[in-house]
């Protein structure tokens, strides 16, 4: 180990980031999830774990993406930049899987997973990329962007957004029976569709034309973690992300009632 660098259990060490110390809410999680069976302690202490989790995670990404290629970083951050809603997305579903399709739970579950989607869409959409101009006019007084990561990205855009509002106005015109089989139909081709596309827009990227996706610009920030040590990091921070999102799924609805929150907020 290099000198000031740092291994994957000092990474979550407060002293590394004052967010670590939220940490702690893991095995108070586990006490009220196991031990005195307070659900609604227990949903919000796994929200409160959840968050530095989702920041190692987010930490060991950029220093895997600092010991690889730009592409690769960028493909990294892409990946696992919503690995949390991603993972308590999937443990809604099982959730709503295991209930029965008619069951009121079900209903619930499959609603938490729209809502995290919008919710994940609109904060990447609108405030990652409205808080990027910000700091970015802060310090630069004209600000350039890469032409064709600029097209690329857009037409991407715009295939999801077409793919979202095709089943949506099925659904308004036909309607009934029918229109539920349809929009069925056709949320599955959308979203055999957008994997493809997005398989396909990396071996773009990635392969064929990785040139066009090279900056010119260099990083001054050095990696402070092995990529060894990243790779354990992002493994011990994923399974615990996993634990805290199935106790957080497995305690809304009994929280949500006890505190009288809707389940969507």
């Amino acid at each position: 180990m290099g000198e000031g660098e740092i291994n994957w259990i000092r990474a979550m060490d407060p002293r590394q980031s004052k967010l670590n110390l939220l940490l702690l809410a893991i095995p108070v999680t586990f006490y009220f999830a196991y031990v005195s069976n307070d659900q609604t302690a227990a949903f919000f202490a796994s929200m409160v774990a959840i968050m530095p989790l989702a920041f190692l995670m987010g930490h060991a990404t950029e220093e895997i993406a600092l010991r690889t290629s730009e592409s690769i970083g960028g493909l990294l951050n892409a990946t696992f930049g919503n690995a949390a809603e991603l993972i308590i997305a999937t443990f809604a579903i099982w959730a709503a899987y295991k209930a029965g399709a008619d069951s009121e739970t079900a209903t619930v579950m499959v609603h938490i997973v729209q809502a995290s989607l919008i919710g994940s869409i609109l904060g990447n959409l609108l405030l990652v990329m409205g808080l990027a101009f910000v700091w970015g006019g802060i310090h630069h007084k004209v600000q350039t962007f890469n032409e064709t990561q600029f097209v690329a990205n857009s037409s991407l855009l715009l295939l999801a957004v077409i793919t979202l509002v095709v089943p949506t106005v099925y659904h308004l015109t036909v309607g009934g029976d029918e229109g539920t089989e349809g929009v069925a139909s056709l949320s599955r081709a959308a979203a055999v569709i957008l994997l493809g596309m997005y398989i396909l827009f990396l071996v773009f990227q990635l392969g064929t034309h990785s040139d066009l996706f090279a900056t010119d610009g260099s990083h001054d920030e050095e990696p402070k973690m092995t990529k060894r040590d990243s790779i354990i990091l992002l493994i011990v921070a994923t399974l615990f992300v996993s634990w805290m999102a199935e106790i957080l799924v497995h305690s809304l609805e009994e929280a949500a009632s006890e505190v009288g929150l809707s389940h969507l907020f």
